[in-house]
């Protein structure tokens, strides 16, 4: 009798995914792209961007963590850039423990919620300016985590970049 029910509901799979073929499948892929003639904002090559970058620890007590030096690629026509953090960076466990302390620096200056930091570009380059900066990211581990603070910690940064107007 299991063989029996087993055969019938894979025949019914089959004959579901062969069904979907016969009608075909459709997909859907959204594509952006953003021109802006006032500023451009990438890795040093020009056309790529972070996608995850990792905290390490700076010390054998893992207390400390800091980023790699990220080059961050600024591209303007205006000759002064706000930078400035859209949302504040949380690093968080799925439970709730959070990194301590996090603090961004952007061009060696730290970068806070609530104000822009204004970079000046000094290179000029065929009528606009293009400069290459430091992103950093520091943290500590969690002081009173439930559990203690082993575990994976994640958070987004997101940074608005900003020609002066």
């Amino acid at each position: 009798m299991k063989k029996i029910v087993l055969s019938t509901i894979a025949a019914a799979i089959l004959s579901t995914g062969m069904a979907h073929a016969a009608n075909g499948v459709k997909k859907e892929i959204t594509i952006v792209a953003n021109i802006n003639d006032a500023i451009f904002v990438s890795k040093p090559d020009g056309s790529t961007w972070y996608d995850k970058e990792e905290l390490y620890a700076t010390d054998y007590r893992q207390t400390a963590f800091a980023s790699h030096d990220l080059p961050v690629r600024i591209w303007t026509t205006d000759d002064e850039v706000n930078v400035s953090l859209v949302q504040p960076l949380t690093v968080s466990r799925v439970d709730g423990a959070q990194l301590a302390d996090v603090a961004i620096t952007f061009a060696g200056k730290p970068v806070v919620q609530g104000s822009a930091l204004n970079i000046k570009q000094v290179n000029g380059v065929a009528g606009a300016y293009d400069n290459i900066y430091t992103l950093k990211i520091n943290a500590k581990a969690p002081t009173a985590a439930t559990g203690g603070n082993n575990g994976s910690y994640q958070g987004d940064l997101v940074m608005l970049f900003e020609p002066k107007i």
